[in-house]
């Protein structure tokens, strides 16, 4: 592990929100288990780093690496100090060693496409895409809020209606869906996103 903290005294940042967990497994691994108040912005090697520094839009707080090997952790630890990001923490221990520290996890339930489609009537669903994206359809009666405008449209949300979100491939939308679980909605994760929908066949809307 490296890092100028310990898990406890980082996760404590995260809660008072002087920090924020990187959880950098795949979107399958994040909804199965994750570090409460994680984000999940699975590594890449080529430009990963000054991606996460664009969707931050000028913030810069002490950011922590959550990953399940050493290896993935510290290339992912490369790669944002490489864009000029601070990253005092860094955990390679996965689910299991977040337990063993006695630290809380979250879990996301997953929605099939197909599953999604057969209850559509059940959910609001919610397209967190940017609105470019959506020239190639949207899902029949989706409400569009970008991922970074979710904070600040949190109250256009009904907390009494099960919502499913939705992204291209479900990797921004397991993130979205772990914040809006912690702010009191019951959500799931529509997993593999429009692409999987699409390739179904599944109806859209055009916009």
């Amino acid at each position: 592990m490296s890092t100028s903290f310990t898990a406890t005294e980082f996760f404590q940042q995260v809660q008072n929100g002087t920090a924020l967990l990187l959880d950098v497994n795949p979107a399958h691994a994040y909804s199965k288990a994750h570090p409460a108040g994680s984000y999940n912005v699975p590594f890449h090697r080529q430009g990963w780093g000054e991606e996460v520094k664009r969707a931050l839009n000028g913030q810069s707080p002490p950011l922590g690496v959550f990953a399940d090997n050493a290896v993935i952790a510290e290339a992912a630890k490369a790669s944002l100090t490489a864009a000029g990001l601070t990253v005092p923490f860094t955990f390679e221990r996965g689910v299991k060693g977040w337990e063993q520290e006695g630290l809380p996890l979250e879990r996301v339930k997953d929605l099939t496409v197909d599953e999604l489609a057969q209850n559509l009537d059940n959910y609001v669903v919610v397209d967190v895409r940017e609105p470019y994206e959506l020239r190639s359809g949207i899902v029949p009666g989706a409400i569009n809020i970008p991922m970074g405008q979710l904070q600040g449209r949190l109250n256009e949300l009904d907390k009494s209606k099960p919502h499913a979100i939705i992204c291209a491939s479900g990797n921004r939308s397991a993130s979205a869906a772990s914040w809006l679980s912690q702010q009191g909605l019951e959500v799931a994760n529509v997993v593999g996103g429009m692409s999987l929908w699409m390739g179904g066949r599944h109806p859209v809307d055009r916009v």
